[in-house]
Formats: C-alpha cells, structure tokens, sequence
C-alpha cells in the first residue's frame, strides 16, 4: 500500500500538467491515428447515412441535421480500453490521502468495472453564414484509452475534406463545450472530474457544405461488487433539438441473451424495436422528421419535450425480474403515490437482496453493517459519539463525506448508512424520498436510479453530500418538489407526502464586488474582482472556484479526519509531503491558466493578464458556508476613443447578460429558471484624472413583478464611478402568461450591461 501512495503522487505531477498545454500534442495525435486503425470512424458501411436524407422542408432554416446516430456497446467485451488519461485529478489526489485506496481498490476491482463503447456520429448541412460560424468549431475528448473521433467536410460537389487534428488546442473550460460533442454515459464534470477536451476550427466553410463528424469514447461504470444482477446508469435522449433532425437513430447493442432493455417513451417519442446483428441482441430506435426547438432557455427539456429514456439490464439467470419493477411494462406505468410510497419501504427495509443487485450501494467497499460498524468505531475514538445530537450529525455527515469523495456513493448508500449511524446513537429521524426536477416527477419514475434518498432531522433534510455539501443542503434538482416520508424504523407505518422546501432569495445570492482602472494606455482596464456566494448559486460555481485547489486538506484540520500520512514511515511521509507541495505549487501555477478562461467567457472580453487567485473561504463546513474567492486580470479593449473624450465599458463588468432574441420572445413553454436567487453586482470604477463622467442616466433602471426584479443605480462618490445592479428570480417555474414579465427583468439587465460611460475631458 505505501508503494502505490509514492507512485501516485508522481503520477499526480505528470496528470497536472494538462493544463498548461494549449496545442494538442504530437504523441497524442498519433494516439488518436492509432484508434482510429482499430476502429475506423466514418465508415461507409453505414445504411443510415447512405445518401442525404430529404431536407427541403427546412430550406429556410439556417442548419439541419440530416443524421444522427448514437449507438452503445453495454459491458463491451475482449478490450483493455476505458482506462482514464489526461487530467482526473481528484482521483490522483485522493490517492495519498486514503492511504492510495481511491488506486487500490481501482486495481483490486477490475472485474466490477463494467465498460461502455459509446459511439456519436452526426451529419449536418449548412445553409447560411450564420451556420458556417456555428459549425467552423468541433470538439473532442481524449480522457480515456480508446477515444477517437474524425470528422470530414462534404463540400456541394461531393468532393470530401477531411478534418486534420493536429492544430487543435485544448478547452479551458470543459462547461462551455456543446452538448452534442459529449457522451451520454460520461460523468457529470466536476471539481474531480474534469476531463480533456480539445477544439479544432475548421477552415474554408460554405453554404450548401455538409459537416459529418463521429466519436467514439470509453466510459466505465463501478459497481462495489461483481452481481448476478446490475442496472446500468439510465440515458435521457431528447428528440427535438436546436436544429431540425431528419432522422436521428439509437442503437443499444448487448453481449448475450442476458441482457435486457427497460424504457419509457414520453410525449409521443417512439419505442425501441429489438433485432439482431452477427449474434448479439440489438434494440434500435428511429425517429424521423422532427422540427427544432423553439424555446431553447429556461426549459425543463426532460419535462416538457418528447424524450426515451432507457436503462439496460444484466441479469445472469436470464430472468427479467427487474428489482424495482415487475417488467419492462410496469416500468412504462406510472405510480400512484401510495404504490411509491410501499415500493419505498420495500426496498428501505429488505436491503439485503439489493445488497448485490447493481449500484444501489455504489461506492461502499464493504457491506452496508460493515461499513457503518467501521465509521461507528471512528467516531467512538474520536469521542463524537458522547457530543451532542446536533453536532454528532453534523460530524458523522462530514465523516461520510470524507468517504463519498473518494467513493462516489449512491443516494440509497448514503442514506442508509447515515441513518444507522444516527440509529447507533438513538437518535430519531425519518426517510424522505423524491425524484430530481430536471429529469422526472415523482410518479413517473421509471428506474431505481431516479429515486433521491434523504434524511430528515429536526425539519432539517441530509442529502449524499458528494464532494462539497453540508448538512442541511438541498441540491436544486430537489428544491420544492413533492416527496414521500416514513419512519426509517416502521416498516408498517404508513408513507405520508409532503413537499421540500423551494429555498428563497436569501438563502441562495451571489454578490460580486469589483474594482476597476484604466491602465496607463487608457484602452485596458485592471479589474480587483471578490465574489461571495450561497446556497444554490454557491452549487453552481464551486466546482470550477475549487478546481486545481487541494481542498480536501481541510477536512483533515475541521471535521477530526487522520493525518494526511497516517500509516508511512518517516522517510515516506517526508517524500510524500515533498512531492505534494510540489504539486500544490504547479496547481498554483495552472489555476490562473483555468480562470482566465473562465474570465474570457463571463465577461466577452480579452483577458490580457491574469494576475492571482485567491481562495479566501471554501463554503464546505458548517459554520462558514459561503464560498468567497477574489481574483485580479487585466480586460482588454474597453474603452473607444471619442475626440478627446473616452467611451468606457463600465457596466460591462457585470458580465454578459442574456440577451433575447426576436425569435424567442414568443413563447409555448413554461419557464423554468431551477430556483430563486439573488445577483448582486457592486462596481467601484476609479474615474482617471482630469475627466469627468456623463451619461449615467441609462444606468437608472428600476423593474418589479410578480416573477422578480432588476434595479441598477449610478453615482459619483469621491472620485469613483459608483454602479450597483441587483437581479431576483423570485421563484423556480412560471406560466408561460408571465413569460413578458421574465422579459421585462431580462431585457432591463441586458441594456444596463450593455450601456457605456462617457469620460469627458476638462
């Protein structure tokens, strides 16, 4: 074991340096030609893209999709592929401190590592400018062995270019990379999950061009054990895109007879039709003709729009005993709340026949007994055991969480566990189950997977806290949704609804102070910039203010964790430190690389010089929940020259604010924002000597409505241009009758952020 904790932190020094790199290199490009020899891409072999499928009902449109197919190999067979590349950075870095067990139990585990072959293709003519620019980038992972991708330009005569990748530069910010270049089994990004992605331009672009591309990449799913019976992650497919698609198809292809495919069609989606291919089981899925979306923000696309989502499933008995439901045709039901209510107790209070059935204990490496019996040893050592009720929750909740950032635990596995633990103590509490709000509502659940597992204690609810939760947080696909609650020690009581709490605008606010100069040119401005945010907001920016930041040594120093080198001789743990503040020195390095990036993309401008940034509070423990962070970058090109007067961006240092288009300002949806918040923006503006500032009434703006509000006000305080802005989303979902009241907000924020300052000269 403390080999594998000295190789790792090696492993960690090489793994870091991703992020300095800009050009995809040329041992990388040669990776790619390799796999593309073993499993050529763009294959004319493909019926499905014979030829160009009709179009001309959307001659005006400015791009269709002609075809687009994904297909999945489910526990693909006879390949040493899938085993992660390029930056997993948390991975490494929890390496040393678990005693390399995040490695070890990787290695130890093999056989419960079931692997994916996903593979994307897609074939898009391009009818206007306005698509030449949308398409003239495309993206690619390279994370995994095995990932490949190619892509191809089928000009108008039929003349075939092919895409060359060896200029490609890699993404600095993975969110802002399209859905449709990223697979559906892939992980959530994350701070611990930040996988490499590059992009490539593709140059010489016309009207009546066709771009085809096609990906293939290799994804795992964990299970603890090696089970007669597993559920793989379920897949979300929508059939309406940004884009008219003329046929789009699924392919879900499967070992042996043992394998089995369980799906719900929503909205009018098709059904999967199942047939073979050369021995294995196919199950395909086509859809034909359908027009794009016409509301594209503030939607809950899995709610309102046509959409399969679908689960395969292993079962070595070649039985179709799903665990959750009967069949396939009782997953396609929905359930009363009574009928969810006894199917949660049921599978709550007979854990044992689930304990190797697949995920529903992902992440523990024993037993659910074991496992508490363990954490209940720890917290008697440490004395929290004899705290107080509160704070005893409080440490066992962080306790599972130094556990689940390593692990990534099921909701069921978290709950349980949790629950026991608090059962150890006597201390009373009740089991909450709900559904996530983006994918589905709580009687349409079609896969166990769908469940959210909660703890409620004293009014308060304990969710899996992943990396970074606290106690008492609520993610915002749970926020004020219907759930069911029973005692978790009355199997004969009866399930009784009640709804989360939505949280509100106090709970869930963002305030951004920013400093600002010109530079000595007058054209670039040097910006000081502390951010503060909570709740819901905090959830929606941590992973990125966290990543590249060895947050976890915290936990070690707040919420009674070993020692970081616990069990290495003296020589070891003075290398092992060594070779970690190396690490922690390169990551110091490579931040500011990530951030600029994330800078360029808030506000639309050149970031010329990224200065520093600096973590001033992690918001991962109780007491200080807020995450609060500050950072200096120079802007480029803010200013414009106006005789001898100047015309300065100020307002823009609110960050780009969603503009609407005419297209959009009609409506047939309802708006869905995920949860209410506050945005307050306070900039300080240091007016340089000898100007004087006009033209701040358009910064004067005042809206209030039922859905929110947006005020902003200007002023003149000792020798600073003073702007303050202040955003509400009031609630989560509006009708679509208030859509012109969400406009009104989003408009008065769009032309306030857009507004220039006039600096006079005296």
């Amino acid at each position: 074991m403390k080999t594998i904790i000295l190789c790792c932190l090696l492993a960690i020094i090489g793994a870091g340096q991703v992020y300095s790199q800009q050009r995809i290199s040329k041992k990388q490009v040669e990776l790619f030609q390799k796999n593309l020899e073993k499993n050529p891409l763009l294959t004319e072999e493909d019926a499905d893209f014979k030829g160009n499928n009709k179009a001309a009902q959307w001659a005006s449109e400015s791009a269709v999709i002609l075809c687009q197919k994904t297909s999945f190999n489910f526990d693909k067979k006879g390949v040493s592929l899938g085993k992660r590349i390029g930056r997993n950075i948390y991975g490494l870095l929890t390496a040393p401190l678990t005693l390399g067990a995040s490695i070890y139990y990787a290695n130890a585990s093999n056989e419960t590592k079931i692997l994916i072959e996903e593979t994307e293709r897609r074939k898009i003519l391009l009818n206007d400018k306005f698509a030449l620019e949308q398409y003239s980038v495309l993206y690619f992972r390279l994370s995994t062995e095995g990932d490949a991708f190619a892509a191809r330009v089928i000009k108008k005569d039929g003349a075939t270019e092919p895409v060359d990748i060896s200029e490609a530069i890699s993404v600095e910010d993975i969110k802002l990379v399209p859905g449709i270049f990223r697979s559906y089994t892939d992980e959530r990004f994350s701070s611990s999950y930040r996988p490499t992605y590059f992009k490539i331009a593709v140059p010489g672009l016309e009207e009546g061009d066709i771009i085809e591309y096609e990906f293939k990449n290799f994804n795992n799913q964990q299970f603890g054990y090696n089970p007669s019976y597993r559920e793989f992650t379920p897949v979300y497919y929508l059939c309406n895109r940004e884009l008219p698609v003329a046929k789009q198809v699924i392919e879900v292809v499967t070992e042996d007879e043992k394998y089995f495919i369980g799906y719900k069609s929503l909205k009018g989606a098709p059904e999967f039709v199942q047939t073979t291919n050369k021995g294995n089981k196919v199950f395909r899925w086509e859809d034909n003709n359908r027009d794009k979306i016409t509301d594209t923000r503030y939607v809950s696309e899995f709610m309102e729009l046509p959409s399969i989502k679908f689960q395969v499933v292993y079962a070595r008995n070649s039985s179709k005993n799903f665990v959750w439901f009967k069949d396939e045709t009782d997953m396609k039901k929905d359930m009363s709340t009574e009928e969810l209510g006894e199917k949660a107790k049921t599978f709550w209070f007979n854990p044992a026949k689930l304990h190797l059935t697949g995920d529903y204990t992902a992440g523990l490496r024993a037993g659910i007994e074991s496992t508490v019996g363990d954490m209940y040893k720890t917290l008697r050592k440490k004395g929290i055991k004899d705290a107080s009720p509160d704070e005893y929750v409080q440490k066992t909740y962080y306790l599972i969480r130094s556990k689940t950032m390593a692990g990534g635990w099921s909701d069921f596995a978290f709950a349980k566990v949790f629950s026991r633990l608090l059962e150890e103590n006597r201390i009373e509490h009740e089991i909450v189950v709900s559904a996530p709000n983006n994918r589905t509502n709580l009687n349409s659940i079609a896969f166990s997977q769908e469940i959210a597992w909660l703890v409620k204690y004293k009014n308060k609810y304990y969710t899996n806290p992943g990396e970074h939760s606290n106690p008492e947080d609520l993610q915002a696909w749970l926020v004020g949704n219907n759930a069911i609650r029973f005692p978790y020690n009355k199997e004969e009581a009866k399930a009784v609804s009640e709804v989360l709490p939505l949280t509100d605008t106090l709970s869930n606010a963002i305030l951004t102070l920013v400093s600002a100069r010109l530079d000595d040119s007058k054209v670039n401005m040097s910006v000081d910039k502390t951010v503060e945010a909570k709740g819901l907001v905090k959830d929606d920016i941590i992973d990125e203010a966290l990543a590249l930041m060895p947050f976890m040594e915290t936990d070690y120093r707040n919420f009674d964790g070993q020692s970081m080198w616990e069990g290495l001789s003296m020589k070891q743990e003075e290398k092992a430190a060594q070779d970690f503040n190396d690490q922690k020195k390169e990551w110091k390095e490579q931040k500011p690389i990530m951030m600029k990036g994330l800078a360029e993309n808030e506000y639309g401008y050149q970031v010329e010089k990224y200065d520093n940034f600096r973590l001033q509070q992690d918001g991962r423990s109780f007491k200080k929940r807020n995450l609060k962070y500050s950072e200096s970058f120079v802007l480029g090109d803010m200013t414009a020259a106006a005789g001898n007067d100047l015309v300065v961006a100020v307002p823009a240092l609110m960050g780009l604010q969603t503009k609407i288009r005419k297209e959009e300002r009609s409506r047939v949806l309802p708006v869905d924002v995920r949860y209410p918040r506050a945005l307050n923006w306070k900039i300080t503006f240091a007016i340089p000597a000898g100007y004087e500032v006009k033209g701040l009434e358009n910064l004067h703006k005042k809206i209030e409505n039922s859905c929110g509000s947006f005020t902003s006000i200007a002023f003149v305080e000792g020798g600073n241009l003073m702007v303050y802005a202040k955003k509400i989303y009031a609630g989560r979902r509006f009708d679509i009758a208030q859509w012109p009241q969400i406009l009104e907000i989003l408009d008065a924020a769009y032309e306030v952020s857009q507004a220039k300052v006039v600096l006079k000269k005296l």
